[in-house]
């Protein structure tokens, strides 16, 4: 995920969207949250926020190892915004708060309701993208602009070589974003992505579009859903109807969801997706009190991993000691493994892989 700074913090997840999307719907089923969903009334003001837990199979499996240590899975906070008006997304307000994001979920209209008027006037899922994702490129756009009207004011002052590069990156940039290109597609390199990673470009943040759908298109699908049209992958729900399968006992589920064609639920498809959609791996730790997982970007050394977990670890770093999930699963604990001899000692340019359970050593 171009601009991910790790996670020393939580992730940070919006739905946004056009006004009666189904934005709350979505909110409840990814978080398991009972918001009230009330379609009907003016659109909402509040926003709504919950801490989630990232679902490991592998951590469940590790944990049971050490039944007498707590679980802490990974979690990522995600936060559902009032509708924002077509063409609105450029509002002062909307535009900071998207900008503190780590990913942006796109909650798109994909179902007919006689009595909720569409917010561009029908009911056109990849008419609502198409415009919604131009929005963004069009925010950025405004920014990069200003930015260079801001550094010719600079030049007058006198020239500086950081100066110069922002000013070409920023160029560079402005070519693409009008060429209808999001900052995500547009070619940078590392010291590149390092600059403009400052100004939190919507376009560059990682998208996924969810579009909500009524029982017609979820039947018919290979009608109408053509993820191609997007410029973000895309995913279907069926809003309604997964609210009211999961009101159902748990037996009944899955009868309903093969009778609906709602696979797995939108829940268990998104976190599966997760860790390609921000480019994450996980890693786990062993400690006296738990057994925890950890987010983490790919290609992060060791050092800088020992610092998400604390950041004395990284500040004393002597080395990480290294087992694969799949092995230490085998052997049955950390002890055993280290009297086979299966544990590896790597430096503070290991690059951390998904599944390594890691033991950090440091001086404190």
């Amino acid at each position: 995920m171009q601009g991910w700074r790790g996670f020393t913090k939580l992730m940070l997840l919006m739905l946004f969207g056009y006004p009666k999307a189904g934005k709350t719907t979505l909110f409840n089923l990814l978080s398991g949250a009972h918001v009230q969903v009330e379609a009907f009334r003016e659109a909402k003001a509040e926003i709504h926020q919950r801490t989630i837990a990232i679902p490991d199979e592998r951590l469940d499996r590790l944990a049971s190892l050490y039944p007498e240590k707590r679980k802490v899975p990974a979690t990522l906070e995600l936060i559902d915004l009032p509708g924002v008006a077509f063409g609105d997304i450029k509002a002062g307000t909307t535009l900071a708060t998207l900008r503190r994001a780590d990913g942006l979920l796109h909650v798109v209209r994909g179902f007919e309701a006689a009595a909720i008027v569409p917010a561009r006037g029908k009911v056109d899922p990849w008419g609502d993208i198409s415009s919604m994702e131009e929005e963004l490129i069009l925010a950025d756009l405004v920014m990069v602009e200003n930015r260079l009207l801001k550094l010719e004011k600079e030049f007058k002052k006198g020239t500086r070589p950081e100066i110069e590069l922002e000013k070409e990156i920023l160029l560079k940039l402005q070519v693409g974003l009008n060429q209808g290109r999001p900052v995500r597609e547009i070619e940078l390199s590392a010291q590149e992505e390092k600059l403009v990673r400052s100004f939190a470009f919507l376009s560059q943040k990682p998208l996924l579009h969810f579009i909500n759908v009524d029982e017609d298109r979820l039947k018919n699908l290979e009608t109408w859903f053509k993820p191609e049209k997007a410029k973000a992958p895309c995913l279907v729900f069926a809003g309604l109807i997964e609210t009211e399968i999961l009101a159902l006992e748990p037996e009944e589920r899955k009868i309903f969801r093969e009778e609906y064609g709602c696979g797995e639920g939108c829940q268990t498809t998104f976190f599966s997706l997760l860790p390609r959609f921000l480019n994450l791996i996980f890693f786990f730790t062993v400690g006296k009190d738990e057994v925890r997982a950890w987010p983490l970007s790919q290609n992060t050394p060791a050092l800088k991993a020992a610092g998400q977990v604390h950041s004395d670890m990284e500040k004393g770093f002597i080395r990480a000691e290294v087992i694969s999930y799949e092995s230490l699963v085998a052997i049955g604990s950390l002890q055993a493994a280290r009297e086979k001899g299966a544990v590896r000692l790597e430096g503070k340019d290991y690059l951390i892989r998904d599944g390594d359970v890691v033991t950090f050593r440091f001086t404190s």
